[in-house]
């Protein structure tokens, strides 16, 4: 009995040792990160973030802000990590990305049905239109080498590109269905818009970690409950839950 009670007690001292707290931050991103009606932060990043921390003894809380304070928050290391960024090399200088993403996004144009704009995959063909995007969002190697010849309105959030382009101040806004389409229901314009194809490239979001803190550890624990996960199938399960469709892939 005796041996039994200091084993049990050894096993909560090393848990109480190794058990953690860490912080992650993100923005509001519709199926990714967002509130319900309670406030409580739900979304496909924040279960698997939850899942995985659950899964090694830590303790997570995670809070929405503006995307541009939450990458500021990471790269200062106030935060541990935000969830869903995109890769870019700037973000690699002061983030460590996650082994694999989470989820995937098409980036698409958007406009009015009745728009005489022109788009089959060469930015060439819209230096003449003015371009809705979202401050602080990566839109793929392609538009960052024909940015500086394009006219482009950056605006906050992806509902102020298209309240811009109702009100004909951009000819174009360039986001993911999963952020337009809601913001196209709750405006009730989907007889006044359109998607064009083909699509601009495909981003993938990632878990990025600061580089401010000593997180090495964590990460590849992260990692690795995160690959088990994927191989469990739990990943592509809970992309289905929210109407996502998921490929792990490089």
């Amino acid at each position: 009995m005796k041996s039994t009670v200091i084993a049990v007690l050894a096993f909560l001292c090393s848990f109480s040792v190794t058990a953690k707290s860490y912080y992650f931050v993100g923005s509001h991103f519709p199926a990714i990160l967002e509130q319900d009606q309670q406030g409580t932060v739900i979304g496909l990043g924040a279960d698997i973030a939850h899942e995985i921390c659950r899964r090694l003894g830590h303790e997570l809380v995670i809070d929405i802000m503006p995307l541009k304070r939450a990458l500021k928050m990471v790269e200062q290391g106030h935060a541990d990590a935000i969830i869903g960024p995109y890769k870019s090399l700037q973000r690699q200088q002061y983030m460590q990305f996650s082994a694999l993403p989470f989820y995937e996004d098409p980036i698409v144009f958007f406009t009015k049905k009745n728009s005489d704009v022109t788009w089959a995959g060469n930015f060439a063909s819209l230096r003449k239109d003015v371009i809705g995007i979202t401050r602080g969002w990566n839109y793929g190697s392609e538009f960052k080498r024909n940015k500086s010849s394009l006219t482009l309105s950056e605006v906050a959030s992806v509902k102020a590109s298209f309240l811009q382009l109702m009100h004909n101040r951009v000819d174009l806004v360039m986001t993911h269905p999963r952020a337009a389409l809601p913001i196209i229901d709750d405006l009730s314009i989907s007889s006044k818009v359109i998607m064009l194809s083909p699509i601009i490239t495909v981003n993938q979001g990632y878990y990025g970690f600061t580089k401010q803190r000593e997180l090495n550890e964590f990460i590849d624990d992260f990692n690795s409950e995160f690959n088990k996960m994927l191989i469990s199938g739990d990943i592509v399960q809970l992309n289905s839950k929210y109407g996502l469709s998921f490929v792990a892939r490089e």
